[in-house]
C-alpha cells in the first residue's frame, strides 16, 4: 500500500501520483496485493475528486479513473465473487488497466480515448445517463 500523501492539486500532481500507483499495481504479487494496489488506485482517485473543482481535466480524470478502478476490484470483491479463477482473471484485467493507463496517461487524446474505452466497454457503465427530474 501506499504512503498517505497531500491530495494532489492539479492534473500534472495527479497524473505523476496514478503513474506511481499503477506501478505499485503491476509490481504487486498475484491475488491480493494486486487487489489491494487497485483499491489504493481508486483511493488515489476519490481524493484527487474530493481536491478538484467540479468540472474541468482533473475532474473528469479522477471521476473516469474512479469508476474504472472501482469495477476493477469489484471483480474481487463484489458479492458472488471471489472464486480462484476469478480472481486470477480479475488480476490479469487490473494489470491490464494499469499497463495500459501508463501508455496513454501523458496524450489528452489517448487519455480520453482509454478513459472512453475502459468506463464504458471494459466495465459496462452507459453512455448515456438517464436524466434526473
Amino acid at each position: 500500500m501506499t504512503a498517505q500523501r497531500r491530495l494532489p492539486e492539479s492534473l500534472d500532481e495527479f497524473l505523476a501520483a496514478a503513474a506511481d500507483q499503477a506501478r505499485l499495481v503491476l509490481g504487486a504479487d498475484e491475488g491480493l496485493p494486486t487487489y489491494d494496489a487497485a483499491l489504493e488506485f481508486q483511493g488515489l482517485a476519490v481524493r484527487a475528486m474530493a481536491k478538484a473543482p467540479e468540472s474541468g481535466p482533473l475532474s473528469e480524470v479522477a471521476v473516469g479513473l474512479n469508476l474504472i478502478w472501482g469495477a476493477l476490484t469489484d471483480e474481487m470483491d463484489a458479492p458472488g465473487r471471489g472464486s480462484a479463477e476469478q480472481d486470477v482473471q480479475a488480476v490479469r484485467h487490473i494489470k491490464q488497466a494499469a499497463v495500459e493507463w501508463l501508455g496513454v496517461m501523458n496524450s489528452p487524446d489517448d487519455r480520453a480515448a482509454y478513459l472512453d474505452f475502459w468506463v464504458h466497454d471494459e466495465c459496462g457503465y452507459p453512455r448515456d445517463l438517464p436524466e434526473l427530474s
